[in-house]
C-alpha cells in the first residue's frame, strides 16, 4: 500500500533529520487521510486516492517551477522545489512510453478520440501522459 509506504518514507525522513522529504510527506499524508475521511474510508486510504493526492502536489510544484522562471518566486527555491517534485514523482507509477501508447491505442479498435482516450482511462488510467495520449490518438485515428 503507497499510503504506508509513504509513512515509513517520512517517519525515516524525519529520524535523518530531512525537513524537506519529511515535512513533504506528512502533507501529503494528512491531504491523504482528509481526503479519505471525506470519502467517508477512516481505516484505509486507497492507493487512488494517494496518487491523486500527489499529482495535485505536483500540479503546485510544477506552477512554482514556472514562477521562478517567470521571476516571481527567488530563484534560490529553485534546488528545493526540484527536490520536492523528484521525491513526488518516486511515489508515481511508471509513465508508459510513446511505443508502448502507440501500442495499445492502435490495438484499442477505437473508431474515433474520444474512444480511444476512454478506452485508456477505463484500462490504463494514471498510466500515461494524457496530452501525449491525445496527440498520438490523433496520428492514429484519421
Amino acid at each position: 500500500m503507497l499510503y504506508e509506504q509513504i509513512q515509513k518514507d517520512s517517519l525515516t525522513a524525519r529520524k535523518e533529520r530531512d525537513s524537506v522529504k519529511g515535512n513533504l510527506l506528512s502533507t501529503v499524508l494528512a491531504q491523504a487521510k482528509t481526503a479519505a475521511i471525506d470519502k467517508g474510508h477512516r481505516d484505509a486510504v486507497e492507493d487512488e486516492l494517494v496518487l491523486k493526492v500527489i499529482r495535485s502536489f505536483l500540479k503546485g510544484v510544477h506552477e512554482n517551477m514556472e514562477f521562478i522562471a517567470q521571476g516571481k518566486i527567488p530563484p534560490e527555491k529553485k534546488e528545493s522545489v526540484e527536490r520536492e517534485k523528484s521525491i513526488l514523482e518516486s511515489y508515481l507509477p511508471r509513465q508508459m512510453t510513446a511505443d508502448e501508447l502507440w501500442e495499445v491505442i492502435s490495438k484499442s479498435g477505437a473508431a474515433n478520440i474520444g474512444l480511444a482516450m476512454k478506452y485508456l482511462k477505463e484500462n490504463f488510467d494514471g498510466l500515461y501522459d494524457g496530452k501525449m495520449a491525445s496527440e498520438l490518438a490523433k496520428e492514429i485515428i484519421r
